[in-house]
């Protein structure tokens, strides 16, 4: 990310500089002085920026800073449509990981009073909240991946969905491999193994500790994560 906000920067520094002689209502000086139309052709100069820049990505040897920017608008300049329809998608995702994460964490606490229960489809349906949980996080990443499309890379939406997704994507690869504990634990909880039963509960419960882990570091991000 970096790379690229020093690549467009140097881009953007180069168009100013070569329009730096042009009189007239083209004098980029002017252009963003100017109360009626420096908003105006500011826009336009970084749009033009923006499209010089993404020609540049297709060009060989690009494929490192191509990869970094894929998903995002290929305009680097927001619009308020384009704000708005991120906090939409946004305000989805995060509603729909909340009851995910609240989903895979009670699965969790209803797996350790299997042993307890009274008929083998009760032990089944706990696994099925981690199910739940994972079609959850699926829907959440599709929300912020549609987000991801409405920010530009270089922006602050942009940083933040770009550490975002990573990590919900992490933290569905765990409960995933939490269902499984779950479900070899109910196994082994029905064949009267309670060492076994053991084993895999505790497997899951270190599945559930790096989802804990991770989330915080979503809060750092967003305190829309709570």
């Amino acid at each position: 990310m970096n790379l690229l906000i020093i690549k467009y920067s140097l881009l953007i520094g180069a168009i100013l500089a070569s329009t730096a002689v042009v009189t007239g209502p083209l004098n980029p000086q002017k252009l963003f002085t100017d109360p009626e139309n420096g908003q105006v052709a500011a826009d336009s100069i970084y749009q033009f920026g923006s499209d010089v820049f993404y020609k540049e990505l297709d060009k060989p040897g690009n494929e490192y800073m191509k990869s970094s920017v894929s998903g995002y608008s290929e305009s680097l300049l927001p619009t308020k449509d384009m704000e708005n329809t991120f906090q939409e998608r946004w305000a989805r995702g995060i509603a729909v990981f909340g009851s995910g994460y609240s989903d895979c964490t009670d699965a969790f606490y209803a797996l350790v009073g299997v042993p307890d229960l009274q008929t083998a489809q009760q032990k089944v349906e706990v696994c099925k909240k981690f199910s739940l949980a994972d079609t959850e996080f699926q829907q959440s990443l599709a929300y912020f991946a549609a987000a991801k499309a409405s920010a530009t890379p270089g922006s602050a939406q942009g940083f933040s969905i770009g550490m975002v997704i990573p990590r919900v994507e992490s933290i569905r690869q765990e409960n995933q491999a939490a269902e499984i504990s779950c479900r070899n634990a109910v196994l082994a909880d029905t064949s009267h193994d309670s060492t076994g039963f053991s084993v895999d509960v505790k497997k899951a419960q270190g599945h559930i500790k790096e989802i804990q882990r991770i989330y915080p570091e979503l809060r750092g991000l967003s305190n829309d994560f709570h």
